[in-house]
């Protein structure tokens, strides 16, 4: 993990010139059903006024929300995928400290190292390390001291360790911004559930949505519906079918 300290220094020093697991916990929930998009009650809908990471960042490395390691001889390839969606639309939060996801595919325990960057800093606002000892979605909540700033768009990368004997990560990384917005927040205070979450779908604020359904399927792990609304939102936002089976697996079971 120290190759991992060392590559994220690397990359909080380059200008934006780029649930097995839950909380850090295995979760189990019955078996996932069929979502039919024009069916939903949370219908993505990306804001053009807000914009989208590949449109207000200008110049500078991307990078991308998959990443995967080389296979070996003893051991399939891990895969890193970022819930985010495809387009780098929506990637918004009405939150001071929001919760980022991603889907780790691999056959062995890893590391993890989150790494969080503000543009306007050299280095890192928050970093965290992770031991992931199975295939799952992982989250890290941004704790209470490192609030995001309205109006900036942070960076938050992952790198994760390959077992492949030899020193070796790969990254993967998207973007965050915090917007305020009182006549959303007001609306969504008293909602819970699927209703919360299509509001926040409905006004393009992607990290909010997906926090929402995958909250609300740890609180009631057997409502059909909620399953089928987290698998038909991946689907709206052009998560390829392999990735969104292997989500709904980690989380609900097959």
């Amino acid at each position: 993990m120290s190759k991992l300290l060392s590559a994220s220094l690397a990359i909080a020093t380059l200008s934006f010139v780029t649930v097995g697991h839950v909380g850090e916990q295995s979760i189990e929930f019955g078996s996932a059903v069929s979502a039919n998009p024009s069916q939903q009650r949370v219908r993505w809908r990306p804001n053009p006024r807000l914009g989208s990471a590949r449109s207000t960042l200008s110049g500078g490395r991307r990078g991308s929300a998959v990443a995967r390691c080389d296979a070996t001889q003893t051991a399939k390839p891990a895969t890193l995928t970022l819930l985010v969606p495809q387009t780098n639309q929506g990637l918004f939060t009405t939150a001071a400290n929001p919760t980022f996801f991603w889907h780790t595919e691999t056959d062995q325990p890893t590391k993890a190292l989150f790494i969080l960057s503000d543009p306007n800093r050299a280095e890192p606002v928050f970093t965290k390390t992770l031991d992931i000892d199975r295939a799952g979605i992982t989250r890290v909540a941004l704790p209470s001291e490192f609030t995001l700033k309205a109006g900036t768009r942070y960076r938050w990368t992952v790198l994760l360790a390959c077992n492949s004997g030899a020193s070796k990560e790969v990254i993967a990384r998207s973007f965050v911004e915090r917007i305020e917005n009182a006549n959303l927040q007001q609306q969504t205070h008293t909602q819970t559930g699927v209703d919360r979450a299509s509001s926040f779908a409905a006004s393009g604020i992607w990290y909010d949505a997906i926090a929402t359904l995958i909250e609300s399927a740890q609180q009631d792990p057997k409502n059909s519906r909620i399953k089928s609304e987290l698998r038909s939102l991946l689907s709206q936002v052009g998560r390829p079918s392999i990735e969104i089976a292997q989500v709904i697996e980690a989380m609900f079971g097959s």
